[in-house]
């Protein structure tokens, strides 16, 4: 599979020392279906961010406390436990976290909060919770569905470092991209302007098309970066097709970029073939080295049973006459 490299120094527009201003607030919906049947004692959402900092929303669906009773126990996280991007000091934010009653809006079970100072060594702390009594749940789960919401404001966020991994870019005037992905995505929608056009045209919200342009950018970065040696594995492969599959919801015309897809995909199955071909070469030089042997051995067997016919023939002659005693 081959893979045009290029040189980057040509992809400048977006890229050059300029103060550019990251979203600073986000309001995220996590609904969680068959609450009832939930089997783990905790359970995440999807990390969601403002600006360069992750979030994430956490529910315990049934904690007891002793002599309280059962609670519904949710909680907004600042960050994910693992995540070693997470910015640190001199920010705040204000947060909201809401369960929401779906039969009466103004009976929401809402928890604010202003001035959460986001450090690296509060990250694992929530910056906001809400407790439910579990008797107490009715409107706040419907069709066995619940529906909780997050909103976060970051004061103040400024100019972020342009080194720093989560930097964040305005491209085209349509969202905001993570500067990782903005060279190639620069570079894609001038070869290929429909990208660009058909979401001007959808008038989609500008977290659609985030969400849209940061998977294109993922999928080409991933297949700028890797070899053919790396979709030698299942779950590589498997990376790449939820990639593929996430991309062409999004977007109208990816004729472009398909064979690139699908020949990355098919690397598996070559090695598969390669691998299988390898065993059944190995097999062949088994068998070929056994019958090898054994035409040597049947070799040796024929020279000496010619020797054998060589001297019974000299003690036989045909043209003798046999004779009945008498001379």
């Amino acid at each position: 599979m081959a893979t045009a490299r290029r040189s980057r120094c040509g992809v400048q527009s977006i890229m050059k020392e300029q103060e550019v201003k990251v979203l600073t607030s986000v309001k995220f919906s996590w609904t969680i279906n068959n609450f009832s049947k939930l089997s783990r004692d905790q359970l995440y959402s999807d990390t969601f961010f403002t600006g360069p900092y992750p979030w994430r929303i956490g529910i315990y669906p049934k904690r007891s406390f002793r002599k309280l009773g059962t609670f519904v126990d949710v909680h907004l996280y600042p960050g994910p436990p693992d995540d070693v991007n997470f910015p640190v000091g001199g920010r705040y934010a204000n947060v909201k976290l809401s369960l929401v009653n779906q039969l009466e809006t103004k009976s929401t079970e809402v928890e604010e909060r202003e001035n959460v100072e986001l450090n690296q060594g509060d990250k694992d702390n929530a910056a906001c919770s809400l407790f439910i009594d579990l008797t107490k749940i009715h409107g706040f789960l419907v069709n066995d569905t619940c529906i909780i919401v997050a909103e976060v404001s970051v004061n103040d966020l400024g100019v972020l470092d342009h080194n720093h991994p989560r930097f964040f870019l305005d491209f085209k005037g349509l969202c905001k991209i993570e500067k990782e992905y903005a060279e190639v995505l620069e570079e894609s929608c001038s070869k290929h302007p429909s990208l660009i056009e058909s979401h001007r045209k959808r008038k989609r919200s500008q977290r659609f098309t985030e969400c849209s342009f940061t998977a294109l950018g993922k999928l080409l970065l991933f297949l700028e970066t890797k070899k053919v040696k790396d979709m030698m594995s299942y779950d590589a492969c498997k990376e790449l097709q939820d990639l593929w599959e996430e991309v062409e919801i999004r977007f109208d015309d990816l004729s472009w970029l398909e064979p690139h897809v699908q020949s990355a995909l098919t690397c598996l199955e070559k090695a598969a073939k390669v691998e299988k071909l390898k065993v059944d070469v190995a097999d062949l030089e088994e068998k070929s080295k056994t019958l090898k042997a054994e035409a040597i051995a049947i070799d040796a067997d024929l020279e000496k049973t010619k020797k054998e016919l060589a001297m019974a023939e000299e003690d036989f002659d045909l043209d003798d006459e046999l004779g009945y005693g008498i001379p």
